[in-house]
Protein backbone atom coordinates (compact mmCIF):
# COMPACT_ATOMS: atom_id res chain seq x y z
CA UNK A 1 0.00 0.00 0.00
CA UNK A 2 1.22 3.43 -0.75
CA UNK A 3 1.93 5.71 2.38
CA UNK A 4 0.93 9.10 0.75
CA UNK A 5 -0.48 10.78 4.35
CA UNK A 6 3.46 9.60 4.92
CA UNK A 7 5.32 11.75 2.06
CA UNK A 8 3.55 14.60 3.45
CA UNK A 9 3.36 14.49 6.97
CA UNK A 10 3.36 11.50 9.79
CA UNK A 11 0.35 10.74 11.93
CA UNK A 12 -3.39 11.09 11.18
CA UNK A 13 -5.03 12.53 14.07
CA UNK A 14 -8.94 12.77 14.23
CA UNK A 15 -10.93 15.21 16.71
CA UNK A 16 -13.50 16.84 16.10
CA UNK A 17 -12.69 19.97 14.07
CA UNK A 18 -9.14 20.00 14.81
CA UNK A 19 -6.60 17.51 13.01
CA UNK A 20 -2.59 16.88 14.54
CA UNK A 21 0.23 15.76 12.87
CA UNK A 22 3.02 14.04 14.99
CA UNK A 23 6.18 11.82 14.46
CA UNK A 24 5.40 8.49 13.06
CA UNK A 25 6.08 4.97 15.04
CA UNK A 26 4.58 1.80 14.60
CA UNK A 27 2.61 2.42 17.93
CA UNK A 28 0.48 4.70 15.50
CA UNK A 29 0.13 1.97 12.58
CA UNK A 30 -1.36 -0.52 15.14
CA UNK A 31 -3.71 2.20 16.47
CA UNK A 32 -5.31 2.41 13.03
CA UNK A 33 -3.82 -0.22 10.54
CA UNK A 34 -5.58 -1.87 7.83
CA UNK A 35 -7.84 -4.91 8.97
CA UNK A 36 -8.08 -7.95 6.71
CA UNK A 37 -10.84 -7.62 3.92
CA UNK A 38 -10.62 -9.51 0.66
CA UNK A 39 -10.47 -6.33 -1.55
CA UNK A 40 -8.00 -5.83 -4.10
CA UNK A 41 -8.33 -1.90 -4.45
CA UNK A 42 -8.19 1.01 -1.81
CA UNK A 43 -11.26 2.90 -1.23
CA UNK A 44 -9.67 5.79 -3.32
CA UNK A 45 -9.70 3.70 -6.32
CA UNK A 46 -13.36 1.99 -5.45
CA UNK A 47 -15.15 5.78 -5.93
CA UNK A 48 -12.29 7.13 -8.82
CA UNK A 49 -14.20 4.07 -10.87
CA UNK A 50 -17.51 4.55 -9.75
CA UNK A 51 -19.41 7.00 -12.50
CA UNK A 52 -21.88 7.44 -9.57
CA UNK A 53 -19.46 9.01 -6.97
CA UNK A 54 -17.38 11.59 -9.49
CA UNK A 55 -18.81 14.24 -7.45
CA UNK A 56 -17.72 13.15 -4.01
CA UNK A 57 -14.31 12.32 -5.67
CA UNK A 58 -14.14 15.82 -6.43
CA UNK A 59 -15.20 17.20 -2.95
CA UNK A 60 -12.71 14.96 -1.16
CA UNK A 61 -9.89 16.16 -3.53
CA UNK A 62 -10.77 19.67 -2.84
CA UNK A 63 -10.91 19.34 0.86
CA UNK A 64 -8.00 18.90 3.18
CA UNK A 65 -7.04 17.99 6.89
CA UNK A 66 -6.24 20.73 9.29
CA UNK A 67 -3.57 20.70 11.35
CA UNK A 68 -4.53 22.69 14.73
CA UNK A 69 -6.99 24.64 12.79
CA UNK A 70 -4.80 25.25 9.62
CA UNK A 71 -5.03 23.90 6.51
CA UNK A 72 -2.35 21.09 4.93
CA UNK A 73 -1.55 19.87 1.85
CA UNK A 74 -3.31 16.69 2.67
CA UNK A 75 -6.64 16.03 1.04
CA UNK A 76 -9.29 13.59 1.89
CA UNK A 77 -8.77 11.57 -1.12
CA UNK A 78 -5.29 10.76 -0.10
CA UNK A 79 -6.81 9.58 3.14
CA UNK A 80 -9.14 6.90 1.83
CA UNK A 81 -5.77 6.05 -0.03
CA UNK A 82 -3.64 5.48 2.65
CA UNK A 83 -2.95 2.42 5.28
CA UNK A 84 -5.50 2.63 7.84
CA UNK A 85 -8.70 0.98 8.30
CA UNK A 86 -11.80 3.30 7.17
CA UNK A 87 -15.47 2.98 6.50
CA UNK A 88 -17.05 5.10 3.74
CA UNK A 89 -20.63 6.13 3.15
CA UNK A 90 -20.21 7.62 -0.61
CA UNK A 91 -23.23 10.21 -1.56
CA UNK A 92 -24.06 9.68 -5.38
CA UNK A 93 -24.28 12.37 -7.84
CA UNK A 94 -27.37 14.82 -7.62
CA UNK A 95 -27.57 14.59 -3.64
CA UNK A 96 -25.77 17.49 -2.85
CA UNK A 97 -24.97 20.97 -4.14
CA UNK A 98 -21.00 19.36 -5.51
CA UNK A 99 -20.43 23.09 -7.02
CA UNK A 100 -21.78 24.81 -3.77
CA UNK A 101 -19.06 22.47 -1.54
CA UNK A 102 -16.23 23.19 -4.16
CA UNK A 103 -16.81 27.21 -4.17
CA UNK A 104 -16.90 26.92 -0.20
CA UNK A 105 -13.67 25.10 0.04
CA UNK A 106 -11.89 28.03 -2.39
CA UNK A 107 -10.91 29.79 1.34
CA UNK A 108 -9.42 28.27 4.52
CA UNK A 109 -12.18 28.57 6.38
CA UNK A 110 -14.78 27.32 4.16
CA UNK A 111 -13.07 24.30 3.42
CA UNK A 112 -12.92 23.44 7.48
CA UNK A 113 -16.29 23.77 7.15
CA UNK A 114 -16.87 21.40 4.48
CA UNK A 115 -14.31 18.98 5.90
CA UNK A 116 -16.67 18.60 9.43
CA UNK A 117 -19.87 18.85 8.20
CA UNK A 118 -19.74 16.95 4.92
CA UNK A 119 -17.04 14.72 4.20
CA UNK A 120 -15.82 13.69 8.18
CA UNK A 121 -19.62 13.34 8.30
CA UNK A 122 -19.32 10.18 5.75
CA UNK A 123 -16.12 8.42 7.13
CA UNK A 124 -15.68 6.97 10.16
CA UNK A 125 -12.44 4.66 11.34
CA UNK A 126 -12.90 0.80 12.01
CA UNK A 127 -15.15 -1.53 9.61
CA UNK A 128 -18.95 -0.88 9.71
CA UNK A 129 -20.67 -4.13 7.84
CA UNK A 130 -24.23 -3.25 6.81
CA UNK A 131 -26.43 -6.67 7.44
CA UNK A 132 -30.03 -7.35 8.55
CA UNK A 133 -28.82 -7.19 12.09
CA UNK A 134 -27.27 -3.48 11.99
CA UNK A 135 -27.94 -1.19 14.67
CA UNK A 136 -25.44 0.98 16.38
CA UNK A 137 -24.01 4.75 16.48
CA UNK A 138 -21.02 5.19 14.62
CA UNK A 139 -18.94 7.61 15.67
CA UNK A 140 -18.00 9.52 12.38
CA UNK A 141 -14.33 11.55 12.20
CA UNK A 142 -15.96 14.86 13.09
CA UNK A 143 -17.02 12.43 16.39
CA UNK A 144 -20.75 12.84 15.87
CA UNK A 145 -22.55 9.72 16.47
CA UNK A 146 -24.80 8.37 13.59
CA UNK A 147 -27.62 5.49 14.08
CA UNK A 148 -26.12 2.81 11.66
CA UNK A 149 -29.33 0.12 10.67
CA UNK A 150 -29.26 -2.77 8.06
CA UNK A 151 -29.38 -0.56 5.22
CA UNK A 152 -28.62 3.17 6.17
CA UNK A 153 -26.36 5.48 7.88
CA UNK A 154 -28.99 7.90 10.02
CA UNK A 155 -31.01 10.01 6.83
CA UNK A 156 -28.63 8.26 3.98
CA UNK A 157 -29.75 4.75 2.67
CA UNK A 158 -27.76 2.83 0.38
CA UNK A 159 -28.21 2.06 -3.11
CA UNK A 160 -29.01 -1.36 -4.49
CA UNK A 161 -26.54 -3.92 -3.14
CA UNK A 162 -23.60 -1.40 -3.52
CA UNK A 163 -22.93 -1.60 0.01
CA UNK A 164 -20.04 -3.41 2.56
CA UNK A 165 -18.19 -3.40 -0.64
CA UNK A 166 -14.60 -4.46 0.67
CA UNK A 167 -11.74 -2.82 -0.13
CA UNK A 168 -7.68 -3.18 0.69
CA UNK A 169 -7.86 -0.47 3.53
CA UNK A 170 -11.49 -0.40 4.63
CA UNK A 171 -15.19 -0.98 3.02
CA UNK A 172 -17.65 0.91 0.96
CA UNK A 173 -21.09 1.96 1.34
CA UNK A 174 -23.11 3.65 -1.74
CA UNK A 175 -25.50 5.44 -0.67
CA UNK A 176 -28.56 7.64 -1.89
CA UNK A 177 -28.32 10.85 0.29
CA UNK A 178 -26.04 13.07 1.56
CA UNK A 179 -25.87 12.13 5.39
CA UNK A 180 -26.93 15.05 7.44
CA UNK A 181 -25.06 16.97 9.26
CA UNK A 182 -26.29 18.07 12.30
CA UNK A 183 -25.21 20.94 15.22
CA UNK A 184 -24.63 19.82 18.81
CA UNK A 185 -26.05 22.81 21.12
CA UNK A 186 -22.69 24.48 21.25
CA UNK A 187 -22.09 24.61 17.38
CA UNK A 188 -25.39 25.74 16.65
CA UNK A 189 -24.79 28.86 19.21
CA UNK A 190 -21.45 29.19 18.16
CA UNK A 191 -22.18 28.87 14.41
CA UNK A 192 -25.81 30.59 13.37
CA UNK A 193 -26.15 33.59 13.10
CA UNK A 194 -29.25 33.79 15.24
CA UNK A 195 -27.37 33.07 18.15
CA UNK A 196 -24.43 35.22 17.70
CA UNK A 197 -25.31 37.60 20.66
CA UNK A 198 -24.50 34.64 23.11
CA UNK A 199 -22.55 32.29 20.95
CA UNK A 200 -19.52 35.15 20.28
CA UNK A 201 -19.65 35.07 23.80
CA UNK A 202 -18.85 31.46 24.16
CA UNK A 203 -16.25 31.31 21.00
CA UNK A 204 -13.97 33.67 22.60
CA UNK A 205 -12.93 31.15 25.46
CA UNK A 206 -12.88 28.48 23.14
CA UNK A 207 -9.12 26.81 22.37
CA UNK A 208 -7.59 23.18 21.19
CA UNK A 209 -6.27 20.69 23.95
CA UNK A 210 -4.81 17.57 23.61
CA UNK A 211 -6.64 14.32 24.74
CA UNK A 212 -4.46 12.07 26.67
CA UNK A 213 -6.63 8.86 27.08
CA UNK A 214 -8.16 8.97 23.69
CA UNK A 215 -3.75 9.86 22.19
CA UNK A 216 -0.91 7.39 21.54
CA UNK A 217 2.41 7.93 23.68
CA UNK A 218 5.51 7.27 21.34
CA UNK A 219 8.40 8.07 23.93
CA UNK A 220 9.37 10.59 26.21
CA UNK A 221 12.02 13.07 25.15
CA UNK A 222 14.08 15.43 27.31
CA UNK A 223 11.03 14.51 30.24
CA UNK A 224 7.94 15.51 27.41
CA UNK A 225 5.84 13.08 26.19
CA UNK A 226 5.68 12.74 22.52
CA UNK A 227 2.91 11.11 21.06
CA UNK A 228 2.56 9.14 17.53
CA UNK A 229 -1.16 9.55 17.58
CA UNK A 230 -2.59 13.15 19.07
CA UNK A 231 -6.11 13.79 19.60
CA UNK A 232 -6.80 17.19 19.94
CA UNK A 233 -10.22 18.07 21.18
CA UNK A 234 -12.44 21.61 21.38
CA UNK A 235 -12.08 22.57 24.92
CA UNK A 236 -13.55 25.87 26.44
CA UNK A 237 -13.35 27.41 30.06
CA UNK A 238 -17.15 28.25 30.21
CA UNK A 239 -17.75 23.89 30.14
CA UNK A 240 -16.67 24.67 33.87
CA UNK A 241 -19.72 26.80 34.59
CA UNK A 242 -22.69 25.66 31.71
CA UNK A 243 -21.47 21.66 31.55
CA UNK A 244 -19.79 20.66 28.58
CA UNK A 245 -22.33 21.49 25.90
CA UNK A 246 -20.78 19.59 22.90
CA UNK A 247 -20.85 16.47 24.42
CA UNK A 248 -22.71 14.28 21.90
CA UNK A 249 -23.82 11.36 23.88
CA UNK A 250 -25.62 13.64 26.26
CA UNK A 251 -29.35 14.99 26.03
CA UNK A 252 -29.49 19.17 26.88
CA UNK A 253 -32.09 22.04 26.60
CA UNK A 254 -30.67 25.39 25.96
CA UNK A 255 -33.07 28.41 26.58
CA UNK A 256 -32.38 31.28 24.42
CA UNK A 257 -33.98 34.98 23.80
CA UNK A 258 -33.91 36.94 20.59
CA UNK A 259 -30.98 39.73 20.58
CA UNK A 260 -33.14 42.51 20.96
CA UNK A 261 -34.80 40.86 24.91
CA UNK A 262 -30.47 40.00 25.30
CA UNK A 263 -29.39 43.18 24.34
CA UNK A 264 -32.06 44.80 27.27
CA UNK A 265 -31.31 41.66 29.95
CA UNK A 266 -27.57 42.39 29.44
CA UNK A 267 -27.61 46.20 29.82
CA UNK A 268 -29.69 45.60 33.09
CA UNK A 269 -27.54 43.12 34.49
CA UNK A 270 -24.60 45.07 33.27
CA UNK A 271 -25.14 47.99 35.88
CA UNK A 272 -25.60 45.51 38.43
CA UNK A 273 -21.31 44.44 37.71
CA UNK A 274 -19.56 48.10 37.37
CA UNK A 275 -16.02 47.59 38.55
CA UNK A 276 -14.93 50.40 38.55
CA UNK A 277 -11.59 51.04 38.55
CA UNK A 278 -9.90 48.01 38.47
CA UNK A 279 -7.58 46.70 36.35
CA UNK A 280 -9.45 45.01 32.37
CA UNK A 281 -12.77 46.28 34.46
CA UNK A 282 -14.69 46.30 31.23
CA UNK A 283 -13.63 42.84 30.42
CA UNK A 284 -14.19 41.60 34.17
CA UNK A 285 -17.98 43.19 33.83
CA UNK A 286 -18.33 42.07 30.37
CA UNK A 287 -17.38 38.20 31.49
CA UNK A 288 -19.40 37.89 34.63
CA UNK A 289 -22.14 39.56 33.19
CA UNK A 290 -22.74 37.22 30.43
CA UNK A 291 -22.13 34.30 32.64
CA UNK A 292 -24.77 35.30 35.18
CA UNK A 293 -26.95 35.42 32.72
CA UNK A 294 -26.34 32.09 30.68
CA UNK A 295 -25.91 29.63 33.55
CA UNK A 296 -29.26 28.97 34.52
CA UNK A 297 -30.14 29.06 30.40
CA UNK A 298 -28.68 25.62 30.43
CA UNK A 299 -29.76 21.97 31.88
CA UNK A 300 -29.04 18.63 31.09
CA UNK A 301 -32.34 16.30 30.56
CA UNK A 302 -30.08 12.86 31.11
CA UNK A 303 -29.83 13.99 35.03
CA UNK A 304 -33.12 15.88 36.03
CA UNK A 305 -35.23 14.09 38.72
CA UNK A 306 -38.57 14.89 37.19
CA UNK A 307 -39.20 18.00 34.91
CA UNK A 308 -42.79 17.96 36.08
CA UNK A 309 -41.34 19.03 39.64
CA UNK A 310 -38.23 20.70 39.34
CA UNK A 311 -35.73 21.51 36.42
CA UNK A 312 -32.09 21.52 38.08
CA UNK A 313 -29.99 23.48 35.63
CA UNK A 314 -26.08 22.98 35.25
CA UNK A 315 -25.18 25.49 37.74
CA UNK A 316 -26.98 23.43 40.58
CA UNK A 317 -25.26 21.78 43.11
CA UNK A 318 -26.55 21.04 46.91
CA UNK A 319 -24.02 23.94 47.95
CA UNK A 320 -25.65 26.86 45.67
CA UNK A 321 -29.44 25.60 46.73
CA UNK A 322 -32.16 26.91 46.88
CA UNK A 323 -30.74 28.80 43.60
CA UNK A 324 -30.64 27.50 39.98
CA UNK A 325 -33.28 25.00 40.66
CA UNK A 326 -36.64 25.63 39.05
CA UNK A 327 -39.96 24.82 40.61
CA UNK A 328 -42.95 23.82 38.63
CA UNK A 329 -41.39 24.66 35.57
CA UNK A 330 -43.68 24.07 33.03
CA UNK A 331 -46.52 26.13 35.04
CA UNK A 332 -47.85 29.77 33.61
CA UNK A 333 -44.38 32.08 33.54
CA UNK A 334 -42.36 28.93 34.97
CA UNK A 335 -39.15 27.56 33.42
CA UNK A 336 -40.33 25.75 30.86
CA UNK A 337 -43.45 27.25 30.28
CA UNK A 338 -44.64 25.72 26.73
CA UNK A 339 -46.18 28.71 25.84
CA UNK A 340 -43.41 30.98 26.22
CA UNK A 341 -41.21 28.64 23.53
CA UNK A 342 -41.59 30.43 20.39
CA UNK A 343 -40.06 27.25 18.42
CA UNK A 344 -37.16 25.14 18.71
CA UNK A 345 -33.89 23.53 16.95
CA UNK A 346 -33.21 20.13 16.99
CA UNK A 347 -29.36 19.95 18.10
CA UNK A 348 -27.22 16.27 17.76
CA UNK A 349 -27.29 16.25 21.65
CA UNK A 350 -30.84 18.38 22.53
CA UNK A 351 -32.93 21.26 21.69
CA UNK A 352 -32.49 25.00 22.10
CA UNK A 353 -35.28 26.67 22.23
CA UNK A 354 -36.37 29.82 21.32
CA UNK A 355 -38.01 32.03 24.31
CA UNK A 356 -40.91 34.61 23.70
CA UNK A 357 -40.38 36.18 26.91
CA UNK A 358 -37.42 36.54 29.49
CA UNK A 359 -38.74 34.45 32.62
CA UNK A 360 -36.17 35.59 34.90
CA UNK A 361 -35.46 38.28 37.50
CA UNK A 362 -32.13 39.40 38.44
CA UNK A 363 -33.05 37.91 42.16
CA UNK A 364 -33.31 34.67 40.29
CA UNK A 365 -29.88 34.85 38.41
CA UNK A 366 -27.61 37.34 40.20
CA UNK A 367 -28.71 39.67 42.19
CA UNK A 368 -29.10 37.92 45.48
CA UNK A 369 -29.05 37.98 49.23
CA UNK A 370 -24.95 38.00 50.96
CA UNK A 371 -24.63 36.10 54.26
CA UNK A 372 -21.57 36.68 56.11
CA UNK A 373 -21.66 33.85 58.95
CA UNK A 374 -20.80 35.65 62.45
CA UNK A 375 -19.62 32.29 63.30
CA UNK A 376 -16.89 31.84 60.12
CA UNK A 377 -13.82 32.96 62.08
CA UNK A 378 -12.44 34.28 58.85
CA UNK A 379 -15.00 36.65 58.15
CA UNK A 380 -13.63 38.85 61.20
CA UNK A 381 -11.04 41.37 59.68
CA UNK A 382 -10.73 43.01 63.98
CA UNK A 383 -12.02 43.38 67.08
CA UNK A 384 -11.63 45.23 69.70
CA UNK A 385 -11.96 44.90 74.07
CA UNK A 386 -13.88 41.81 73.29
CA UNK A 387 -13.31 38.38 73.31
CA UNK A 388 -14.83 36.12 70.91
CA UNK A 389 -16.79 32.21 71.33
CA UNK A 390 -17.60 30.58 68.54
CA UNK A 391 -20.92 28.41 69.08
CA UNK A 392 -22.65 25.57 67.17
CA UNK A 393 -26.28 25.64 67.65
CA UNK A 394 -29.17 24.02 65.25
CA UNK A 395 -32.23 25.80 64.33
CA UNK A 396 -34.68 26.37 62.20
CA UNK A 397 -34.08 30.07 62.41
CA UNK A 398 -30.54 29.83 62.89
CA UNK A 399 -28.33 30.02 59.64
CA UNK A 400 -25.09 28.43 59.28
CA UNK A 401 -26.02 26.32 62.50
CA UNK A 402 -23.79 28.71 64.27
CA UNK A 403 -23.26 31.96 65.86
CA UNK A 404 -20.42 34.44 67.13
CA UNK A 405 -20.61 35.17 70.89
CA UNK A 406 -19.10 38.81 71.56
CA UNK A 407 -17.82 39.08 75.11
CA UNK A 408 -17.15 42.39 76.52
CA UNK A 409 -13.31 42.61 77.81
CA UNK A 410 -14.64 44.62 80.90
CA UNK A 411 -18.29 45.44 81.94
CA UNK A 412 -18.27 48.28 80.43
CA UNK A 413 -16.24 47.81 77.87
CA UNK A 414 -17.81 49.14 74.05
CA UNK A 415 -16.24 46.98 71.39
CA UNK A 416 -15.84 47.01 68.10
CA UNK A 417 -16.21 44.15 65.47
CA UNK A 418 -15.59 44.36 61.57
CA UNK A 419 -16.70 42.12 58.96
CA UNK A 420 -15.26 41.51 55.84
CA UNK A 421 -18.60 41.32 53.56
CA UNK A 422 -17.91 39.78 49.76
CA UNK A 423 -19.59 39.49 46.54
CA UNK A 424 -21.35 42.56 46.55
CA UNK A 425 -22.60 44.04 43.41
CA UNK A 426 -22.93 47.83 42.36
CA UNK A 427 -26.53 47.46 43.55
CA UNK A 428 -28.71 48.56 46.78
CA UNK A 429 -29.51 46.30 49.95
CA UNK A 430 -31.00 46.50 53.30
CA UNK A 431 -28.44 45.62 55.16
CA UNK A 432 -29.29 43.90 58.32
CA UNK A 433 -27.52 42.18 61.73
CA UNK A 434 -29.12 39.09 62.68
CA UNK A 435 -29.40 39.13 66.75
CA UNK A 436 -30.21 35.75 68.48
CA UNK A 437 -31.62 35.64 72.42
CA UNK A 438 -29.60 34.67 74.96
CA UNK A 439 -31.86 31.46 75.35
CA UNK A 440 -30.29 29.90 72.24
CA UNK A 441 -27.28 29.60 74.50
CA UNK A 442 -29.06 28.88 78.08
CA UNK A 443 -32.55 27.75 77.23
CA UNK A 444 -33.41 28.86 80.93
CA UNK A 445 -31.95 32.76 80.79
CA UNK A 446 -33.72 35.44 82.04
CA UNK A 447 -31.84 38.28 80.06
CA UNK A 448 -33.89 39.34 77.76
CA UNK A 449 -31.80 42.54 77.66
CA UNK A 450 -31.48 43.53 74.25
CA UNK A 451 -28.26 44.58 72.89
CA UNK A 452 -27.34 48.32 71.59
CA UNK A 453 -25.11 49.56 68.71
CA UNK A 454 -24.26 51.41 65.72
CA UNK A 455 -22.85 50.91 62.48
CA UNK A 456 -19.98 52.01 59.94
CA UNK A 457 -20.02 50.52 56.39
CA UNK A 458 -16.68 50.38 54.65
CA UNK A 459 -16.37 50.62 50.81
CA UNK A 460 -14.51 51.56 47.69
CA UNK A 461 -16.01 54.21 45.48
CA UNK A 462 -15.75 54.62 41.33
CA UNK A 463 -12.42 55.73 41.72
CA UNK A 464 -10.73 52.73 43.64
CA UNK A 465 -10.60 54.74 46.73
CA UNK A 466 -12.00 53.58 50.18
CA UNK A 467 -14.77 55.82 51.83
CA UNK A 468 -16.55 55.07 55.04
CA UNK A 469 -20.28 55.95 55.87
CA UNK A 470 -22.15 55.78 59.79
CA UNK A 471 -25.64 54.65 59.93
CA UNK A 472 -26.94 58.29 61.85
CA UNK A 473 -29.06 56.10 64.41
CA UNK A 474 -28.76 53.87 67.30
CA UNK A 475 -29.81 49.93 66.55
CA UNK A 476 -30.97 47.68 69.42
CA UNK A 477 -32.97 44.09 68.37
CA UNK A 478 -35.80 42.71 70.51
CA UNK A 479 -34.27 39.76 72.89
CA UNK A 480 -36.73 37.80 72.92
CA UNK A 481 -36.54 36.22 69.45
CA UNK A 482 -34.58 35.57 66.63
CA UNK A 483 -34.11 39.62 65.21
CA UNK A 484 -33.23 41.30 62.44
CA UNK A 485 -32.84 44.36 62.50
CA UNK A 486 -32.03 47.16 60.06
CA UNK A 487 -29.15 48.88 59.97
CA UNK A 488 -29.59 50.79 56.96
CA UNK A 489 -29.87 50.72 52.87
CA UNK A 490 -26.86 51.47 50.68
CA UNK A 491 -25.69 51.39 46.93
CA UNK A 492 -23.01 50.09 46.15
CA UNK A 493 -21.54 52.29 43.63
CA UNK A 494 -18.83 49.60 42.43
CA UNK A 495 -19.11 45.79 42.27
CA UNK A 496 -17.01 43.48 44.33
CA UNK A 497 -17.71 40.08 42.71
CA UNK A 498 -15.77 37.41 42.52
CA UNK A 499 -13.12 39.57 42.96
CA UNK A 500 -9.77 38.41 45.47
CA UNK A 501 -10.00 41.14 47.96
CA UNK A 502 -12.43 42.11 49.78
CA UNK A 503 -13.51 46.01 49.36
CA UNK A 504 -16.26 46.03 51.76
CA UNK A 505 -16.47 45.47 55.96
CA UNK A 506 -19.12 46.20 58.20
CA UNK A 507 -17.78 47.76 62.01
CA UNK A 508 -20.41 47.01 64.87
CA UNK A 509 -19.63 49.04 67.77
CA UNK A 510 -21.34 48.43 71.37
CA UNK A 511 -22.76 51.87 72.38
CA UNK A 512 -24.03 51.80 75.60
CA UNK A 513 -23.16 54.13 78.51
CA UNK A 514 -22.58 53.29 82.18
CA UNK A 515 -26.12 54.47 83.28
CA UNK A 516 -27.51 52.17 80.66
CA UNK A 517 -28.22 49.30 82.33
CA UNK A 518 -31.31 47.87 80.50
CA UNK A 519 -29.30 47.27 77.96
CA UNK A 520 -26.53 44.07 77.52
CA UNK A 521 -22.74 44.07 76.08
CA UNK A 522 -22.73 40.66 75.21
CA UNK A 523 -24.35 39.49 71.69
CA UNK A 524 -25.08 36.40 70.20
CA UNK A 525 -24.66 37.07 66.53
CA UNK A 526 -25.64 34.70 63.79
CA UNK A 527 -24.68 36.97 60.75
CA UNK A 528 -24.52 39.70 58.76
CA UNK A 529 -27.25 39.60 55.80
CA UNK A 530 -27.76 42.10 52.98
CA UNK A 531 -31.04 41.87 51.03
CA UNK A 532 -31.01 43.36 47.96
CA UNK A 533 -33.51 46.00 47.25
CA UNK A 534 -35.37 46.09 43.32
CA UNK A 535 -35.34 49.82 42.26
CA UNK A 536 -39.20 50.47 42.91
CA UNK A 537 -38.74 49.49 46.90
CA UNK A 538 -34.93 51.87 47.45
CA UNK A 539 -35.86 54.51 49.87
CA UNK A 540 -36.10 58.08 49.38
CA UNK A 541 -32.81 58.73 50.96
CA UNK A 542 -31.26 56.15 48.95
CA UNK A 543 -32.57 57.86 45.59
CA UNK A 544 -31.29 61.13 46.73
CA UNK A 545 -27.92 59.19 47.25
CA UNK A 546 -27.46 58.16 43.99
CA UNK A 547 -28.97 60.87 42.21
CA UNK A 548 -26.25 62.98 44.29
CA UNK A 549 -23.38 60.79 42.79
CA UNK A 550 -24.70 60.91 39.21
Amino acid sequence: MKKLLYNSVCGLIIAGAAWTFTACSDSWDDHYDVAETNGTESIYQLIKDNPQLSDFMKVLEATHIYNNSKRTPVSYAQLVNADQTLTVWAPVNGTFNVDSLLQICQTAKGDSVVSRHFVMNHIAHNLYNMNAETSENVRMLNDKFLKLTPKSLYNASVVGNDYNIPALNGLLHVVGDDAQYTYNIYEGMTTELAYSHIGDFLKKYEKLELDEERSIQADVVDGMKVYSDSVIVIENNLFRVFDKIMEEDSLYGMLVPDKATWDRVYNEAKAYFNYGSIEKADSVSEYWTNVSLIRDLIFNRNVQRSETDSIFTTSYSPLTWPYHVYYQPFAEGGYFDHNNIEDSLLCSNGYIYHLKEWPFTPQQLYFQPINVQGEREANLTAYKDCTLNYRMAIGDTISGNGYLDIVPRASTSNWTATFEVRNTLSGTYNIYAVILPKTVYLANSRDFKPNKFKATLNYMDENGEQQSIAFNKEISNNAYKVDSVLIGQFTFPVCNYQQQEATVSLQLQCSITNRQTNFSREMFLDCIYLKPVSEAEESEETKTRKEARR
